[in-house]
């Protein structure tokens, strides 16, 4: 049996004359011209205002629960299936990290239900963040909007990908 090739690098067209411009540029890393590029890219297709990249989706979590601006006390719900790292962005910043149910997700009507501990005192804060695998978004944000909740998406392997409800 034949072994299938893990992260084996395709070259498809001019990857490798890129490659070696980024080196004589001497900017392999961060905000070069090829991430600019990216940037640029991302921001067309997506119809989005700011694309940015991040090195890892470890440290885009980590990102975005500081720009969720997540506090001790808050609570982060987390999907079954998923890496520590998600857990840990949150956790990291004090809040309670929590896994409901058996499945890898969660279901919609379930989670409104897990609404109510470990929140901030101030009831006009959005406190509490939904990190999930895919499910109904309808649904889901739904329950975000009802509850003034934020929605943390990681979608890394699904770029361009949509969901119809």
């Amino acid at each position: 049996m034949k072994p299938i090739p893990f992260n084996k690098p395709f070259i498809i067209g001019r990857e490798l004359s890129l490659i070696a411009d980024a080196v004589a540029q001497g900017h392999l890393s961060g905000d070069g011209a090829y991430t600019k590029l990216c940037h640029r890219w991302f921001e067309e297709k997506l119809g989005c205002r700011k694309a940015l990249l991040t090195h890892s989706c470890t440290g885009a979590l980590e990102m975005a629960a500081i720009l969720c601006n997540i506090q001790p006390g808050d609570e982060v719900i987390l999907p079954s299936y998923t890496f520590v790292s998600t857990a840990n962005a949150f956790v990291l910043r004090g809040c309670s990290a929590g896994i409901r149910g058996h499945t890898p997700g969660h279901t919609e009507h379930r989670r409104e239900s897990y609404r109510g501990r470990h929140h901030r005192p101030d009831p006009g804060d959005r406190s509490g963040a939904l990190r999930r695998c895919a499910v109904r978004d309808d649904h889901i944000m739904a329950i975000a909007a009802k509850h003034d909740l934020l929605v943390v998406e990681d979608a890394a392997q699904a770029l361009l990908s949509t969901y119809k409800g």
